[in-house]
């Protein structure tokens, strides 16, 4: 199956694509970006079955319903994968090299989560970037990522 009947398939069951777009500008301490995406069930079903995370806190609705969270909810990694995404649009080439999230409240399936990213440290091309996940106003995740850059 080629990238374009993927998309298109994917697309067709609900899921949010975003057209990939590489920022510009100076990369340097204080320099903010972000990513947004909607959470979809095809989301969730592809994470599930590409990571292997099968969890019935992610499928079960009935299961899922007995929990604190009162239902489903996305897995943290596809939350936090959004991060990933705003990276690799820096300028340049991006290698993801340390991360560090915790996570503070449940995404739902439909949430709109937006990465936001702000450089806070660099030494040479070596870049340490703060990063929230949130859901409206709402913290998701928090955590940190160090990235090489050329």
């Amino acid at each position: 199956m080629s990238f374009a009947e993927l998309k298109g398939l994917y697309l067709k069951l609900g899921g949010d694509y975003r057209e990939f777009k590489k920022l510009s500008g100076n990369i340097d301490v204080g320099f903010k970006f972000s990513f947004s995406k909607r959470i979809s069930e095809a989301d969730v079903q592809l994470f599930g079955l590409v990571s292997g995370d099968m969890n019935p806190i992610h499928f079960d609705d009935e299961f899922a319903k007995m929990t604190k969270f009162g239902g489903r909810v996305a897995h943290g990694m596809l939350t936090t994968s959004l991060v990933s995404t705003a990276l690799a649009m820096l300028p340049g080439t991006v290698v993801l090299l340390e991360t560090s999230f915790k996570y503070t409240s449940p995404v739902r399936i439909g949430d709109l989560v937006t990465a936001e990213c702000e450089v806070v440290e660099r030494e040479k091309n070596r870049f340490r970037v703060n990063a929230l996940c949130k859901v409206g106003d709402k913290v998701v995740a928090e955590g940190w990522a160090k990235i090489l850059l050329w």
